[in-house]
């Protein structure tokens, strides 16, 4: 090649080089973010998310909680109990639909019908649920794995919409970068995200997650546990019960009082020797001598009144009624009904989040398999219904009354 060829491919190539990188400068996300900085966001200006110290400190104080409290573990328990104990059974229109379907439950790693109360369980300990999900191309075929909320580093929203959580970034493990992760969002809700979104999904390249957060308000991506705002009189009221467990032998013990009137001491030394403290033993003595068995007064609170008081603090968060816990009280049938309606609305409201989850799981996993070809149904045939339990009985006597 001659030399002014050379010269002028040299000087095309670097031009087009330097195009190429103003261009990729252009489209940086990390430039992206930085452009951010300084600018309010269209909407939820404020970030309404606990620090990630507290974050962290709140996930292993609730799962210190539930494992070494039984009142914290009961609350947790309860709840779910409510909620999946009979399952949350499916029907579909069309029978490939539901076959589909039973695939995804009964996969011998989803197993959805041991695992669904694992996950409630752990969305209310923790505040949040992530599950990451690998799909087998031919079939379509889901399955899902799990995510300790603990892993997790950052919850990214669009950052003109904070109301979509587009990815998870987890935090670095082994000397690596953490792991992104664009969460399933709605098909239709990926025409809607602003391009910043859709340039920080793209990015994302380490797979597809579900992500579910409560407790929390809309400008604040992160869950929170259910046993956050109790955790300090969960644990008051279990250290209040063992210092009484520590105290009752002394309230328990007793010593004998021996008076002798006009006795000397060799005279109160003599009727020592002849009583003896063992149980049911006969100790004689005249009206001049008296014995008593003389236990602590120690001025105490009642330890049931102190105990109901700090259990009743607790429980009133929670909407439960405290007859609900270990004793009925003074409740009869009629309070306990009117007791009850509190916690049964604040249970069906859980329980019809737990059943959006489920939904969107499944709505993912009809998804793609009718993008894989595996399932060849009209979109009304894709349709199916989660059925969830009744949280309460319905008294019918009032109705034919």
């Amino acid at each position: 090649m001659k030399l002014r060829e050379r010269i002028v491919s040299v000087f095309f190539g670097e031009m087009i080089e330097a195009k190429i990188a103003e261009r990729l400068k252009a489209a940086s996300v990390a430039d992206m973010e930085k452009e951010d900085i300084g600018w309010r966001k269209l909407t939820g200006d404020a970030n309404r998310n606990l620090s990630p110290l507290k974050q962290e400190r709140m996930i292993e104080i609730a799962f210190y909680l539930w494992e070494n409290n039984p009142f914290a573990n009961w609350i947790i328990e309860i709840v779910k109990d409510f909620i999946v104990a009979e399952g949350m059974p499916y029907e579909a229109k069309h029978p490939d639909t539901k076959k589909v379907l039973d695939d995804f439950w009964y996969d011998p790693i989803n197993r959805m019908d041991l695992y669904l109360e694992k996950y409630v369980r752990e969305l209310f300990l923790y505040g949040e649920l992530c599950l990451p999900v690998f799909v087998a191309e031919q079939t379509g075929k889901v399955r899902l794995g799990y995510i300790d909320p603990a892993q997790i580093k950052e919850v990214e929203t669009d950052p003109e919409n904070v109301k979509m959580v587009i990815g998870i970034i987890l935090k670095d493990s082994a000397g690596q970068a953490g792991r992104k992760l664009k969460t399933i969002i709605p098909e239709d809700a990926e025409t809607i995200i602003s391009k910043a979104a859709q340039a920080l999904r793209n990015s994302y390249t380490d797979g597809e997650c579900f992500f579910f957060a409560i407790n929390n308000v809309t400008n604040s991506p992160r869950g929170r546990s259910e046993l956050l705002s109790i955790a300090d009189w969960l644990d008051a009221y279990e250290q209040f019960l063992f210092d009484y467990a520590d105290k009752w032998p002394l309230l328990n013990s007793f010593v004998w009082d021996l008076t002798v009137e006009t006795g000397t001491e060799a005279d109160i030394n003599a009727h020592l020797k002849k009583f003896t403290k063992k149980s049911g033993s006969i100790y004689g003595h005249n009206e001049k001598v008296k014995l008593d068995a003389s236990t602590p007064d120690l001025k105490s609170v009642d330890a049931e009144t102190g105990a109901r008081l700090f259990r009743n603090h607790i429980l009133g968060g929670k909407s439960i009624p405290e007859h609900w816990y270990g004793g009925g009280g003074d409740v009869n049938r009629a309070t306990s009904v009117e007791m009850g309606t509190p916690a049964f609305k604040s249970l069906t409201a859980k329980q019809k989040y737990v059943k959006y989850i489920l939904e969107s799981i499944f709505d993912y996993a009809i998804h793609r398999a009718r993008e894989a070809g595996y399932l060849q149904v009209s979109d009304e045939d894709a349709k199916y219904s989660v059925i969830a339990p009744e949280i309460s009985a319905k008294d019918v006597s009032k109705h034919s009354t």
